[in-house]
This record gives structure tokens, sequence and C-alpha cells, in this order.
């Protein structure tokens, strides 16, 4: 019954965000792909360089619903709903494999991380990788490996992230198969590999597809984001290991890492060893741990809590499976409840000003949308040539690609000495001496503020 009210409950909530465009990553990695498809065509997918280099299966899904219905917000936002609904249907069933009466706990617990109820109401690509990241894994768990095969197929031709968490499952399922199912090598290997060769051979093909057409595999020059993508040095390395630390623990998930801490003091580390070695939901998520950290802390690219994603699902289902092992029936539910609330809290933990969020992964950044159209009013009010006034990421993007409309303006690039007027906003993530030169050199000449957010119009002093 329970899953049945939260899926009643978030089409009811999900209905308010309906207007609502698109917002930071999506932009470039889901709203842009797809209108280039739709303006060049569908087998048009390997982008110019200032496009996001990805497999294109979420690209021509929303292109294909774009080109049937029109492309509008409406379409963009249903396009995602569906896998969203698909979503929470497949934490309940993980959450029914856990084998414990506390089912409805845990399901609370993991939907409300605040990273997947955020992403779960935006227009995410990472949501259908979400998707297809758990189908996979009930698949795997139930060994159904021709259905496997599929939706490994869709989970790495979603995106270069999707093909790093398919890259783990493939992992996991061999480990489970050798240590758990006690295969030996060889047999585990040609009992998993089978169901991840449609994906190989796909993405296998996109590469060449890719070498063809541009002399390079992945990367080609003028690639916007390419400093994001070259090898970090040692300090490099070492703070990345902290952001990923950090990850971890903002928002509130560190309220799960404390009683995962605390069950296994309770239960004793032998105990806690034997129970990972014997938990396939544990193996799994170290498997994908270990395939994440490999592209993402011996790079230079900047990570967001949504990378994490099903790392977060993961590791609420293995806590609360331990935590329901060890405390009484009364204890367990305070226990449950006091996590979930701690969790939602996490949604308003914002730092100063001056210290970056992911906000595409909090739901107090919700005011955003609305503030940016009455910004955008107010500067029409005042006769401001939109082309005057220059902005940062995320509202740097042309109308149409963040509005799924027609609109062709934009923001003009940010130049702290030459602007005319500045569009500041705490989402932008500024370092702290572009904050320090707006606040010496510019004076405030309009501001809209809503709980934690707020939009600031600047002028030269």
């Amino acid at each position: 019954m329970v899953k049945y009210i939260v899926l009643v409950v978030f089409l009811v909530l999900k209905f308010f965000t309906l207007d609502n465009c698109f917002f930071w990553d999506n932009i470039a990695g889901y709203s842009k792909p797809a209108s280039y498809l739709l303006e060049y065509g569908f087998l048009s997918f390997v982008y110019p360089p200032d496009y996001v280099s990805e497999p294109p299966l979420a690209h021509m899904y929303l292109a294909a619903l774009w080109s049937l219905f029109g492309k509008n917000l409406l379409i963009a936002h249903l396009s995602v709903t569906l896998f969203s609904l698909g979503v929470i249907w497949q934490v309940y069933r993980l959450c029914e494999k856990l084998n414990t009466k506390y089912t409805p706990y845990i399901f609370l617990l993991v939907l409300l991380e605040p990273t997947l109820s955020t992403q779960l109401i935006l227009i995410s690509p990472d949501v259908i990788m979400c998707f297809f990241a758990l189908l996979s894994i009930n698949l795997l768990l139930e060994n159904k490996r021709g259905w496997l095969a599929l939706s490994a197929f869709c989970l790495g031709m979603v995106s270069i992230r999707g093909l790093v968490v398919c890259a783990g499952l493939g992992l996991g399922y061999l480990v489970i198969s050798k240590v758990i199912d006690k295969k030996s090598f060889k047999d585990a290997f040609f009992y998993v590999f089978p169901s991840f060769i449609p994906v190989l051979l796909a993405l296998g093909a996109w590469f060449l597809y890719r070498k063809l057409e541009t002399g390079y595999f992945l990367y080609q020059p003028g690639f916007e984001y390419q400093e994001h993508r070259e090898l970090a040095s040692l300090n490099h390395i070492i703070k990345n290991i902290a952001s990923l630390a950090i990850r971890m623990l903002d928002s509130g998930r560190i309220v799960v890492w404390i009683l995962l801490f605390v069950a296994v003091i309770k239960m004793g580390i032998k105990n806690f060893i034997s129970f990972v070695i014997h938990s396939r939901l544990s193996i799994i998520y170290l498997s994908v741990l270990f395939t994440m950290s490999l592209v993402t802390i011996p790079v230079t690219n900047p990570f967001g809590d949504r990378y994490f994603i099903v790392l977060y699902i993961l590791l609420a289902l293995i806590t609360g499976q331990l935590l329901s092992k060890i405390y009484e029936t009364k204890k367990i539910r305070v226990i449950f409840i006091s996590m979930i609330l701690v969790l939602v809290s996490g949604n308003f933990w914002v730092y100063s000003e001056r210290m970056s969020k992911a906000w595409d992964s909090v739901l107090c950044h919700l005011p955003y949308y609305s503030l940016r159209q009455e910004m955008i009013a107010y500067i029409e009010e005042q006769g401001i040539d939109v082309n005057d006034v220059s902005a940062s990421f995320p509202l740097d993007s042309f109308f149409s690609d963040t509005e799924a409309n027609t609109d062709n303006r934009s923001f003009s690039s940010l130049n702290l000495d030459k602007s005319q007027y500045i569009i500041y906003t705490n989402i932008y993530n500024w370092n702290d001496e572009s904050i320090k030169t707006l606040h010496a050199d510019w004076k405030l000449q309009k501001e809209f503020k809503r709980g934690l957010i707020f939009i600031q119009l600047y002028v030269p002093k």
C-alpha cells in the first residue's frame, strides 16, 4: 500500500513543478543535445565540440517526443516523470528483497534522500540513468540475464556515467557469482559476460563512429569542458578524495554513515565483514564505488552529488537492513524516523555564499525558477535589453534551451569589467575573488529573494 501512496503523492507534487525550466547541467546534458537532434536529424549524434559528449539514447528519446508532440517544457517533464515513477517502483522492489518487516521505513529513508528526491522532480537524464541502474540491480539479483542485457544496454547508452555504473554492476555480478554462488572464475565469467555483450557492442560502435566522424573517440578539439577532463595532479587527487568524502556526508547523509558505524560496532567487525561478504547489495555497492572512483578521483572534472545517486540509494538500503537486524521493534522505528527527518533537513543545509553547493541535489533551490522569471520580467519592464545583461552558469544559456521554446535571446557572457548590468545569484557558486569584485565595483539595483535563494541585478558604481 505504501508504494501506491508514495506514487500518488509524488504525482501531486510533480504537478506543481511542470512550469519549471531546465536547470543546471540538464540544459547542456539533455535539452541542447535533444534540440540539436530535432533540428539536424536523429543520426546527427556526433555533436559539435561545444556540446557534452555523451551516448545519445536519452537525447534521442527526448527529441523523438518533441518531434511527435511539440517542443515544450510539459513534454520534457513527462519524459522524465515516467522514469521517476519507475525509480520509485524499483526502490520498493529492492526494499522487499531485504526480507525485513520495516520495508515502509527503509523505502521512505531511500526516497527522501535529498539528491534522489530532488532529481526526481527535475528534468534530468540522471533519473533515466538511475531507473535503468536500479532495474538492472533488481534483474541481477533475480538472475534474469536476458532482461538484464536489455536494461544494461539502456543504462550504458544513456550517459558516460551510466556506462561507469554498468561496469560496476558487471564487476559486482562477477564477484557475486564467484564468492557467493561459488562458481569458478571461468564459469562465473561466462555466466555474467553475455548479459553485457549488447551494451559493449553498442558503445564500441558509438566510439568507432565518433572516431570516423571526428578523428577522436571521445573529446575532439574545442571541447568546451576539456579542462575538466585532464588527469589530475597529486594535490588535485587528494582534493578529489576529500570532495568525495564531503559529498557522501553532506545534505544529511552523515546520519546514514553514523548509524552504519553504530550498527557495525553493535554487531562486531567480524560479523560485519561476514555480512558484507554474503550480501549481494554490499558487493554491488563496493563494485560501483570502485568504478565511480576510477573515473572521478584521477581527473580534474568537479563532480556533483548526483554523480553518486546510485551509491546513496544502495548505502541507505544496506544501512536500513543492518539496523533492522540489531534493534528491537520500538527502538528501530524511532531510529528510522529520526534518520528520515535528518535527511529531509539536508535539503536546507546551505552554507556561506562563498561555499559551493550542489543546488540540483537539494529541494531548497525550487524558488529559483519563479525568481528567474521575476527578474526577466523586471528587466523587460525597465526597458533593458537582455543582451546588455551579463549572467553566469546556469543563467547564461539561450532561453530556447532553458525553456524549451523558440525564444533565442540570452544574457551576454559575464565580464566584470565591461558589462552594463550583471545578474548575480547564490545559485552561481562563484569563487571568493569574483564575489569580492562584484561587491566592491558594482551597486545593487534590484533583488528578488525567496527562502534561501536570491537573484540580484547590479549596475556599475
